[in-house]
Formats: C-alpha cells, sequence, structure tokens
C-alpha cells in the first residue's frame, strides 16, 4: 500500500491506530476516503488563496457580485448554486462508488482506481506524492480557515487576507 515514507521510517502513517480496527478492507476505505480528502483540500486551498489574491480574475456568468472574500463567496452563492455543487458531488461519489469501478471496487479486493482518462497505472511513488501534498493541503487549507476567523493564530498568515 502507497504512504510508506523515509520520514516515518518506512511505516504507514498511522497515528491512531486505525489500521487496526478491522479488515484489509476496512483499510483500504479509509485510504480511499483520505485520498478523497486530500484531493478536495488540494482543490480548496488553490481556490482559497486565488480567490484571496484575485489571481486571473475568472469571473463566471453571473459571478461578478462573489467577490474576493472566500466566506462572501459562499455567502453571495445563490442556493440552487450550492444545490449544483452538492448534487455534483453526490454524482461523481455514486460514480466512483459502482459504475466506474467495473466489479473492481476497492472494498471487493480491487485497488479502487477510476481511470477515465486511460492513464497508465500510476506508481506508488506518485501515490505518495499525493498522499503527502493532499495531507499537507488539509494542514493548509484548515489553517486559511483559522487565520481568517481567529486573528493571530496562524503565524505568518497573509494580514491581506484577513476580511
Amino acid at each position: 500500500m502507497a504512504g510508506k515514507s523515509v520520514e516515518l521510517g518506512g511505516s504507514v502513517w498511522d497515528p491512531l491506530g486505525l489500521a487496526d480496527l478491522g479488515s484489509e478492507k476496512t483499510l483500504r476505505w479509509f485510504r480511499a476516503a483520505e485520498v478523497k480528502h486530500c484531493r478536495v483540500a488540494m482543490l480548496a486551498t488553490m481556490g482559497w488563496a486565488h480567490t484571496c489574491n484575485g489571481w486571473g480574475k475568472i469571473v463566471f456568468p453571473g459571478g461578478e457580485s462573489l467577490g474576493s472574500d472566500p466566506w462572501k463567496a459562499l455567502d453571495n452563492t445563490p442556493d440552487l448554486g450550492i444545490v449544483q455543487i452538492f448534487l455534483a458531488a453526490g454524482l461523481v461519489e455514486v460514480l466512483t462508488e459502482s459504475v466506474l469501478t467495473k466489479g473492481s471496487h476497492y472494498l471487493n479486493s480491487g485497488d479502487g482506481h477510476v481511470n477515465p482518462l486511460m492513464f497508465e497505472n500510476v506508481p506508488d511513488k506518485m501515490k505518495d506524492k499525493e498522499l503527502k501534498n493532499g495531507r499537507l493541503a488539509m494542514i493548509g487549507i484548515f489553517s486559511f480557515f483559522l487565520g481568517d476567523l481567529v486573528p493571530g493564530s496562524v503565524p505568518l498568515y497573509p494580514t491581506e487576507w484577513i476580511h
């Protein structure tokens, strides 16, 4: 399983001992959940930094009022827009948990690898990089939340990002 690294003495990072709570099937479920959270955190971290800095000034039709404050942008998003976000996330979840795995679901001894772009098998080294970057992104987005909501709680948080 990917996730063994030099920093951890060649072992998998599991400070809570969750790998011992169940079977190999349970461990695969935990890893799949971790990877999903990593990917969401990486997107959220980039989105937060992009919004705060105004890089590129990407504006979708009707989105002119969203602003450069991530919290206000969320507040200014129409209710149907929020519903669309949740429906899209739900659709991705349903597809990755059933249709696209073609019998190789990670809970049924498959690797759970969804490969719509037909990339070759991803080596463990790349999986390790994704996990490490994703874990850092989870810490990063949480730091952004705290830095904005609790002034002074995050050292070196850009003051121009505080709203």
